[in-house]
């Protein structure tokens, strides 16, 4: 639990539970003011019980909170010494739960996994950490979270004391009524009340529990005196009347916040739900209607998971609060005094709350609006260094962020960044990592890699300062380092974090979670980029052998990773083992998609490569027309990917000699990828040389050097003037001019390759050979010997 915890507008609440109007007999926590007096017909022993108890609230809102416990632990001793002023703690918990109540368990819940695919090229996706409540919730391959004003997540997770949800209504001690001081039904539950606050205050739920329940107990036995006197009948459906059930709200919240930060939802919701059906019978309760009907919605935004209709429920509950809250404010008389404020305060409280719901819903745009009025609110009424502010400013930030308006979002990060630094200060705060890691997004979604990752490691190193080396966190904000590097093409140092990850998490989570199958996939992509296949396959097969384990032997996330099994044994040369997994593969997708899905078009299209490799060309063309149906019914005539395999087609013609139907086919493949990609896409090039390359071989000289032209205008404005790639194409277009006997632009096209091949620093290579006419040039005196000399 996070010791930092402040006072909230709506704490004030509990110095007037009580209602300004009560029945003849009624017994109420109403307002207490320090200038109380102890009236003259008190026994001294009913004085000091008045004095010690309200000394104790004096030091109670004075932080001293060991002279309090003195004072209230006195209060009760000298009341419980009295005649018929016993009182007993020895309440049985309502739930088994409470008793080992965890408030930091949030520790060991783990982060979900998302796919982020890395370039449109490349079909290799790595994954990235879906951070749990206290972390990012991140989307768009980013996920993100908002501060609750406490974390929001899809799994639940313990709330967080500094910011407020709403929850601590009703938070601090009472103060004694002097003329009800010797009413044990009275003054009884408010000693309990206030040594109760004290223990949740300490964190020590379990017992004040116990002190709530017998509080709440001993308005029970009011209720039923009431009823003898009156001379009524009880039966099973009675429940407090008006008066005492009043004040049974305060105790019925401090219960159901004690289960609510237990996760026991299911009994937080009978407390509030109790506390609900009091406060709307009392027209005089709105402030408590109010905050109750906020609590239950709070309690089911962390009980909804993802689960729409929770989520639903949330948002019936805030909008019903909000409705009662700015009634309250129309209706308060003087706007300038201080309740006026916390009305609204409290109305902001809300309206955030409101605001999460939007975000888990993935309504961004009316998550937006409400926390722009929320945060408007906030700084009308709030002092600059204040949480409430700072959580605000962060979960508009993290809007803007999904919204893609990353200026928005980094100046309000900075805004959250500047008040906790200032509220925190020198210290290796939670915050302060989640907001340098959000930070840091923001650069890496700019591909700005250098500052992300000066952000990234300083968001490492204060995560593991506040929360230890080996935290759930820790490996999530790893795995989001690993993917920076990932795509900044940096493989070595992607896989250094992720190996690092992989220790954290093997350490904090089950051996078979599904994060760990996450960063053993992430280990292998980056060691298939590296060329490292021998590597890369060991690290597939751990990660499908334990995603099986998981997920059983169909389910289509199994098939993707046995689908990267066979394309690195397919690199490897390992032909036999890449066609199993492949066949495999295409029986899980065919029986979880149908024969007519993409996916399975994909695999055709890999089983085809691999008949291909082996030089089964015509069982290649089969599986890659069949591939090339379904991606049209799928797709559509003219996508990309119906390029890829009409290429594939060609390329097999043309390796089995059929010129005339390689033509056809990688023409078609030209027109499908001018419609897709335009005219200026890589693709065009590679394809633009293969038919130039068939029109050189056949002679027919002019048409081939247009094709590679075309293909070098491309590559050049893709790839600048100086790479290898143009070197290789003016060579060949060299060789054309040589053939036509050009001689000046063939020297032209050698002396441009050979410069280029230099300043690239490949001539010492065979990549930077020149070829003339098929033979080496700098070889040619050795595959030309000289003539012998005349004998």
């Amino acid at each position: 639990m996070n010791s930092l915890t402040t006072d909230r507008a709506n704490s004030s609440n509990s110095c007037s539970i009580g209602s300004s109007k009560r029945k003849r007999g009624s017994i109420s926590f109403a307002d207490q003011t320090e200038e109380d007096v102890v009236a003259t017909t008190n026994t001294p022993a009913q004085n000091d019980i008045v004095l010690l108890n309200n000394l104790g609230v004096d030091c109670f809102e004075h932080g001293i909170l060991t002279d309090a416990t003195k004072c209230f632990q006195n209060a009760m001793e000298i009341f419980s010494s009295r005649p018929g002023g016993s009182i007993t703690t020895n309440l049985t918990s309502m739930s088994s739960q409470v008793s080992c109540i965890s408030l930091d368990s949030s520790s060991q819940s783990s982060p979900d996994k998302v796919l982020v695919t890395t370039s449109a090229h490349d079909q290799d996706v790595i994954m990235e950490d879906a951070e749990s409540a206290a972390s990012d919730s991140e989307a768009s391959g980013t996920e993100k979270h908002q501060l609750s004003t406490a974390p929001i997540q899809g799994s639940p997770s313990p709330p967080r004391s500094e910011y407020d949800e709403g929850m601590t209504c009703y938070n601090r001690p009472l103060r004694i009524d002097n003329s009800k001081s010797d009413d044990y039904h009275s003054t009884a539950p408010m000693l309990l009340f206030n040594v109760g606050q004290l223990h949740s205050l300490e964190g020590d739920d379990t017992t004040a529990e116990r002190y709530f329940l017998q509080a709440l107990d001993i308005l029970q036995q009011r209720f039923e005196s009431n009823h003898r006197d009156e001379g009524m009948e009880l039966d099973a459906s009675a429940r407090l009347d008006n008066d005492v059930s009043i004040d049974a709200i305060p105790i019925l919240h401090n219960l159901a916040r004690i289960y609510y930060r237990a996760q026991n939802y299911k009994l937080a919701m009978d407390m509030y739900f109790r506390a609900l059906d009091i406060a709307q019978q009392d027209e005089q309760a709105s402030s408590s209607l109010a905050n109750t009907l906020n609590c239950i919605g709070v309690l089911f935004f962390h009980m909804g998971g993802n689960t729409k209709k929770n989520a639903t429920k949330a948002l019936d509950m805030f909008n019903a609060s909000l409705v009662v809250r700015k009634n309250l404010i129309e209706q308060a008389e003087d706007p300038n005094h201080n309740s006026y404020k916390l009305l609204k305060q409290e109305l902001a409280t809300t309206m955030n709350n409101k605001g999460r719901i939007h975000y888990m819903l993935g309504d961004h745009n009316a998550a937006l609006v409400t926390y722009i009025d929320a945060l408007k609110l906030r700084r009308e009424i709030l002092p600059s260094l204040h949480l409430d502010l700072a959580a605000s400013a962060y979960n508009l930030g993290q809007t803007y962020h999904q919204l893609g308006n990353l200026t928005e979002a980094m100046e309000l990060y900075h805004e959250f960044h500047s008040i906790i630094t200032r509220i925190f200060v020198g210290k290796n705060h939670r915050d302060l990592a989640i907001i340098l890691k959000c930070m840091a997004q923001v650069h890496h979604d700019q591909s700005q890699y250098e500052e992300a990752a000066r952000l990234y490691y300083k968001s490492l190193e204060t995560t593991k300062a506040a929360l230890g080396d080996f935290h759930p966190e820790v490996a999530s904000l790893l795995n989001k380092i690993g993917n920076m590097h990932y795509e900044n093409s940096d493989f070595s140092s992607a896989i250094r974090v992720y190996e690092e990850g992989l220790v954290v998490e093997q350490a904090v989570l089950q051996h078979d979670h599904p994060n760990i199958v996450v960063t053993l996939t992430n280990i292998a992509q980056s060691q298939k980029h590296e060329g490292n296949y021998y590597a890369a396959l060991e690290r597939y097969v751990e990660a499908h052998a334990l995603q099986k384990a998981i997920l059983g032997d169909k389910d289509p996330k199994v098939a993707v990773t046995l689908s990267n099994v066979a394309q690195v044994s397919c690199r490897l040369g390992r032909f036999t083992r890449a066609f199993d997994a492949y066949q495999e593969v295409l029986q899980i997708r065919r029986d979880a998609f149908g024969d007519d899905h993409v996916e399975v078009a994909a695999t055709l299209n890999s089983i085809g490569l691999v008949l291909f490799k082996q030089g089964f060309h015509g069982l290649a063309i089969e599986s890659f027309r069949e591939s090339l149906r379904v991606r049209k019914l799928c797709l559509g005539s003219q996508h990309r990917d119906v390029a890829v395999v009409l290429y594939n087609i060609a390329t097999t013609h043309l390796e089995q000699g059929d010129e005339e139907l390689a033509t056809e086919y990688y023409a078609e493949t030209l027109r499908v990828e001018r419609t897709a990609l335009g005219n200026d896409h890589r693709d065009l090039a590679v394809t633009l040389q293969h038919i130039g390359q068939i029109h050189r071989q056949r002679g027919e000289l002019d048409v081939a050097l247009g094709y590679f032209k075309e293909a070098l205008r491309i590559e050049k404005l893709n790839l600048g003037d100086s790479t290898t790639v143009v070197a290789r194409l003016l060579n060949k277009m060299g060789n054309i001019y040589l053939a036509k006997a050009d001689v000046i632009n063939m020297m032209q096209c050698f002396t441009e390759a050979t410069r280029i091949y230099e300043l690239c620093g490949e001539t010492d290579n065979a990549n930077g050979d020149l070829e003339i006419s098929g033979y080496n040039f700098y070889c040619l005196s050795i595959t030309n010997p000289e003539c012998a000399a005349a004998a």
